[in-house]
């Protein structure tokens, strides 16, 4: 019954998807104009690459494009549980779902699985395109250990989504976590450049969030071949963060659906 029900989820996300094929197009060249962009950004680096990108192969423009790739992964776990829970609450359906039989815990992983397919396929393109055409090596790519790093990096940040959707449950309007988190990733996580040249406190604070363990988890494995045994140390911290926000996401989510079904505002937007 519960397969039969993800099932349903993924078919009407992706027939409303389908319904706006422009957003395909759109979505394809702005990866194309992202791949440009940072590949000429590392040529230009190229003669005076940091010494700091030497533990990546030394190259920009593999190391940069590891970092948005996930960056638009870990964006879909932020916010496409908030983005059902406002489409709900814009089309009145909400109030419908979340007093159905069906569990809360079904309905928000149901309610994610055809973002998280897109965003999959987003990452293939950024990495198979920066191979066949922007000369990115993957011949010693580590592929188990990317899928594992992939698959955590989704449940350590998933909690954080909740947490996103709850808020924007009970007050109706955009929450801090996402925006607070997004930008913090940017600046201090490693999408852009290695963490090394900041200052050493700022590095301490990319130390707390799961988004930099997961990019240099997957760097390594894709950029240099690391294996699960090598990477144990950031598959274990992205486990702890996935075991310790879970249940405390989901408990806070249940009591936003409690709050909101006592005061009546579970239709409103």
């Amino acid at each position: 019954m519960k397969l039969r029900k993800c099932l349903a989820f993924f078919v009407r996300d992706f027939l409303w998807d389908l319904s706006y094929p422009l957003n395909f197009a759109w979505r394809f060249a702005s990866i194309m104009f992202t791949l440009i962009t940072f590949y000429f950004l590392g040529r230009l680096l190229a003669s005076g690459a940091s010494p700091h990108l030497a533990a990546y192969g030394g190259e920009y423009f593999p190391f940069v494009m590891v970092g948005l790739a996930l960056a638009s992964f870990q964006g879909v776990a932020l916010t496409s549980i908030s983005y059902t829970i406002s489409y709900g609450m814009y089309t009145g359906t909400l109030e419908a779902m979340l007093v159905t039989p069906t569990s809360l815990s079904t309905i928000i992983f149901s309610s994610v699985l055809y973002q998280f397919t897109t965003a999959l396929l987003e990452i293939g393109i950024y990495i198979l395109f920066s191979a066949a055409f922007f000369g990115m090596v993957l011949g010693r790519a580590d592929l188990p250990a990317a899928g594992l790093l992939l698959l955590l990096t989704l449940l350590a940040h998933l909690p954080l989504g909740i947490l996103s959707a709850g808020f924007l449950l009970l007050f109706k309007r955009g929450d801090p976590i996402t925006a607070l988190l997004g930008h913090l990733s940017g600046l201090v996580a490693g999408v852009y450049f290695p963490i090394q040249v900041l200052p050493g406190w700022l590095q301490s604070v990319a130390q707390l969030l799961p988004f930099t363990h997961a990019l240099e988890g997957l760097r390594q494995a894709v950029l240099n071949g690391k294996g699960v045994t090598d990477l144990s140390f950031q598959i274990a911290v992205l486990g702890l963060f996935a075991l310790a926000l879970t249940p405390l996401s989901l408990a806070v989510f249940a009591w936003t659906v409690r709050q909101a079904k006592r005061l009546g505002t579970l239709s409103q937007f």
